[in-house]
């Protein structure tokens, strides 16, 4: 759990990383409970390899405009496949770090 806006950049290490706001975070500090929903999980499958010059920036903007449509605002989003497992760490960083801007 953390309160910065690019706490779901830890995700690329394989862990679940939630983001909160800092009065929700203050009250936890302050021994008071805090409550959260369980969410939709999706799956997001990925497969082959990006051609030579395609980025993990050019990966992330593709996926942005098709995870929007796809409406998955509030999910969480797992990432698998073939795809999914040749992304380098720098890749997987990449694509976290612009979780915020499709769900």
């Amino acid at each position: 759990v953390g309160t910065d806006s690019h706490t779901p950049h830890v995700d690329a290490l394989g862990v679940v990383a939630v983001g909160v706001g800092g009065l929700e975070a203050e009250n936890v500090m302050l021994g008071r409970a805090s409550w959260m929903r369980l969410p939709v999980i999706v799956g997001v499958a990925l497969s082959g390899k990006p051609q030579p010059g395609i980025t993990a920036t050019d990966v992330v903007l593709a996926l942005t405009e098709f995870l929007r449509q796809a409406k998955v605002v509030g999910a969480y989003l797992e990432f698998h496949g073939a795809g999914a497992a040749s992304l380098t760490l720098g890749d997987r960083a990449t694509i976290s770090n612009m979780a915020p801007e499709y769900g």
